[in-house]
């Protein structure tokens, strides 16, 4: 006489052979799945890259006009370039108009 176990929850069981093929197929699809999860480390970016992309972002929002989201873009770039940087400052980057 073999004895079946079972798991029972909300009134509901399923036996231990159909769990653990259930676990192995999880167990499966997140092995596949995990190179596609995994986060790329931050790249390094010098001050110069930095300045070069705070004045690229900074010169699109003055050719478009908007002339509001030009000084939420240059303040909020010159506070990260000054925090990433120890103080610095692109001094090729101007405040807008």
């Amino acid at each position: 006489m073999t004895m079946r176990h079972s798991l029972e929850a909300h009134g509901r069981s399923i036996s231990m052979p159909s769990l653990k093929r259930l676990l192995a197929r999880v167990a499966v699809a997140g092995l596949l799945l995990s190179p596609a999860l995994t986060v790329a480390p931050a790249r390094a970016v010098s001050l110069d890259e930095a300045c070069a992309k705070f004045a690229a972002k900074l010169n699109a929002a003055v050719a478009a006009g908007d002339t509001k989201q030009a000084k939420t873009i240059y303040t909020q770039g010159s506070e990260r370039v000054a925090s990433r940087f120890n103080g610095a400052t692109c001094p090729n980057v101007k405040p807008p108009a």
